[in-house]
């Protein structure tokens, strides 16, 4: 798949993102492609748990997000993986947002290094909403490092 280009920038970080700035995002179809790792990836980290939702997908810099938005059901548990081919650390938080004026609230984020992330897997326990409520969210996919394609599920019980 070919990757976008930029203009050129005469210093050493010409290939590195601003931190913060957005991944572009890889259409649901294309998104599809990586299902079979992830629901590998599900069956491993989220034993018993069903996929929420459809797979999502962005093309990255290093430094770039990629937020994907999901309702929080009250008493619901949830496991996030994601995979990166080309992005060497990927991470993932699950974030709320509580009112349009005030700064997302992080909720969880994945311990784990490397290509494959997970949040809320096997060895720590699923994320569970402790609120008697559900409300908005978002999962943030972060190229903490290296660059390339990177795609994540949710899943939930």
């Amino acid at each position: 798949m070919p990757t976008a280009t930029a203009t050129a920038v005469p210093t050493a970080t010409a290939t590195a993102a601003p931190a913060g700035t957005v991944a572009t995002p890889v259409p649901p179809v294309a998104a599809v492609a990586a299902t079979p790792i992830l629901q590998g990836m599900g069956a491993t980290e989220a034993p018993g748990m069903k996929a929420d939702g459809g797979p999502f997908a962005g093309q990255f810099q290093e430094g770039q997000v990629l937020e994907q938005d999901i309702n929080i059901s009250a008493g619901k548990c949830y496991t996030i993986v994601g995979i990166g081919i080309g992005v060497q650390e990927l991470d993932i938080q699950l974030v709320s947002q509580p009112a349009p004026a005030l700064p997302p609230v992080v909720l969880a984020q994945d311990s784990t290094t490397g290509a494959a992330a997970t949040l809320g897997g096997k060895s720590s326990g699923c994320w569970k909403n402790p609120l008697p409520i559900g409300g908005p969210g978002k999962v943030i996919l972060r190229a903490t490092k290296g660059a390339g394609i990177a795609a994540a599920q949710v899943f939930s019980k």
